[in-house]
């Protein structure tokens, strides 16, 4: 099977660029033709170039390309640089790699007429749908480069609150992955030479250490068994966690947890506000906006109240009333919702509410932040102390004997 790169018309006179595997380049034509296509070129790719197609798939761009990108193009466009002139001088400047290739792409839409967000559109892992919608938008209403720059620093945004929240978590899952492996390594390797000890002296052992003893056998034995068996469970839920039902009951079991359910709740409502009032500043419509933000929230609660005030707004309801119904949006924030549809301002309210709980998200982990080193020291304590005192109790009843 062969790799052909063809470039047909059509009859609606759109111009198309597709990949299309085939045994001849006869066969593309043929199959071209009879869909009513005006096929312009047919040209196969080398092995090589599949390769790197198939390897471009599964690279995933950073973010940070994006952004730059992002802000070059609005300063180019700003200074009154035509659309396609700036992509091909972005294009010759880029390293390269993926995003060169991307931009390529786009230049070669551009350039057979076809609109930048019909282009933008052909690379769905590189620019989501809030990202086409807001270039769409910009171009039906002539301001694209403030369009861009609004993007861009929406995305710079978004960006630095993920990093807060996984500096946030790394440090207690580095202490986590520590304390585990400690564990591991007593129970394996320490244990067993306290057990060869015990069993010399022939003294009868306390409930903890025997329990400790019998987990290190176990350990021991039957790790071919535990370690599958502890990847199937991670796998499953993994799997579980993928499914409609499994995302919607993980992600509402997420505001339950205890110290991190609060954070979870205002990461989720700094997000979708923040989002929708960008789509909202930028001229996109608020039920295709809210349709945008229902997929991009985050978290599948807060979608499911989204997707609620998309069809209650379609119904001339407003949004204010989704938000009050739902038990994870507090009232502040419907009530702030409200007052915005009342005077018109709903763009404006929502990008309060967005700063106020990102204020609120970033007040949440600091403090979580200076709980959680006490939090792990006391649990490390209590795991490799409580192992340490198992041990060492059949010493101190022995001595006592001996005494």
């Amino acid at each position: 099977m062969k790799a052909f790169r063809c470039t047909y018309r059509e009859p609606n006179g759109t111009v198309r660029s597709v990949r299309i595997e085939a045994e001849t380049q006869a066969e593309v034509v043929e199959g071209l033709a009879a869909r009513d296509y005006l096929v312009l070129s047919v040209v196969e790719e080398p092995a090589g170039l599949r390769r790197r197609w198939w390897r471009r798939s599964r690279v995933k761009i950073k973010a940070d390309e994006v952004v730059l990108f992002v802000r070059q193009l609005a300063t180019m466009i700003d200074a009154g640089m035509p659309l396609l002139q700036c992509l091909q001088t972005l294009e010759d400047q880029a390293e390269p790699g993926d995003f060169r290739s991307v931009l390529h792409g786009l230049v070669e839409d551009v350039t057979r007429g076809r609109s930048f967000s019909e282009g933008l559109a052909n690379h769905p892992r590189v620019f989501d749908k809030l990202f086409i919608s807001m270039v769409r938008a910009g171009e039906t209403g002539g301001f694209l480069a403030e369009i861009l720059e609004r993007l861009a620093t929406h995305m710079e945004n978004a960006a630095a609150l993920r990093r807060k929240i996984k500096s946030a978590l790394m440090y207690p899952a580095v202490v986590m992955t520590v304390a585990v492996g400690i564990t591991v390594l007593l129970l394996v390797k320490v244990i067993p030479v306290f057990e060869r000890m015990f069993q010399e002296s022939g003294a009868e052992l306390p409930l903890p250490t025997r329990v400790l003893i019998g987990v290190s056998h176990g350990l021991r034995e039957w790790w071919f068994v535990l370690v599958p068996l502890m990847g199937g469970v991670v796998w499953g839920l993994r799997w579980y966690g993928r499914t409609p039902r499994g995302k919607m009951r993980m992600d509402r079991l997420k505001f339950k947890v205890p110290i991190f359910g609060t954070l979870v709740q205002k990461v989720a409502i700094a997000r979708f506000s923040s989002t929708l009032a960008t789509l909202l500043q930028s001229g996109v419509p608020i039920i295709k906006s809210l349709e945008i933000v229902a997929e991009s929230s985050g978290n599948e609660v807060i979608n499911a109240v989204l997707r609620e005030a998309m069809e209650r707004t379609e119904r001339g309801e407003q949004v204010a009333s989704a938000l009050r119904n739902s038990a994870y949006i507090p009232r502040m924030v419907s009530k702030m919702v409200e007052v915005g549809e009342s005077t018109g301002r709903l763009d404006q309210m929502l990008g309060r509410i967005a700063a106020f709980y990102t204020e609120q998200v970033n007040t949440a982990i600091a403090g979580l932040t200076a709980l959680i080193e006490p939090l792990l020291i006391i649990f490390l304590g209590v795991v490799v102390g409580g192992i340490m005192l198992s041990m060492f109790l059949p010493i101190f009843k022995l001595t006592t004997v001996i005494s």
